[in-house]
């Protein structure tokens, strides 16, 4: 009897376990789509702020057709940002920082306005140094576009100061905000770029 009883137990136990996981797994789904939703919603409210911006800028503008135009929602900086030597006898150093953009669909868009990107090392225990700066008017962003096996970005090239980079200083703060020339709304967003060991000349 008390081996049939163990049996039993063991049975159910295993029964409740798969259940569990099946509900875990579930939940961990729901949980990505609803996180996906909110991201989407999340660049559909910026969207919709940066056109009642326009709006309140215009004068007799058709409303209608204005809140269907596609606007700047976020942009992004690349992981793929890289960091390259111009030349080992100067010590030059440049920073290729892409930069794309996406509206309240979640979907590429051109982008027209200015930009201005910092580069900085950012150490835990001092203040950060900058490293480089550079500022570019919308006729620059629109020369800056460049397309690539891994899709269109604008890219913007940093001229940094090369002794920073030297020893400890192993990764890059960039960070950087771009002003639709449509809307006046501003948009930030920042990146960590990994600087090599040996930088490639």
């Amino acid at each position: 009897m008390a081996p049939l009883l163990v049996l039993v137990i063991v049975i159910l136990a295993s029964g409740c376990d798969g259940r569990s996981r099946k509900a875990s797994a579930r939940l961990r789904e729901e949980v990505h789509q609803l996180k996906e939703e909110l991201e989407m919603s999340r660049h559909q409210v910026s969207e919709l702020e940066a056109k009642l911006s326009e709006v309140a800028h215009e004068s007799g503008g058709n409303t209608v057709t204005l809140l269907n135009v596609p606007r700047v929602a976020e942009i992004e900086l690349s992981r793929l940002s890289s960091v390259r030597r111009e030349s080992a006898a100067d010590g030059l150093i440049t920073l290729d920082l892409h930069v794309t953009a996406i509206d309240g669909r979640g979907r590429p868009i051109q982008l027209t306005g200015s930009l201005e990107a910092v580069a900085r090392f950012m150490p835990v225990d001092a203040e950060s140094i900058e490293l480089g700066r550079v500022s570019l008017s919308p006729a620059e962003i629109r020369d800056a576009w460049r397309a690539g096996v891994l899709g269109a970005s604008y890219q913007v090239e940093i001229p940094l100061r090369p002794a920073p980079l030297s020893g400890e200083y192993s990764g890059i703060h960039v960070s950087a905000r771009f002003t639709d020339a449509h809307t006046g709304v501003d948009h930030d967003a920042t990146v960590e770029v990994r600087v090599p060991s040996q930088l490639e000349e």
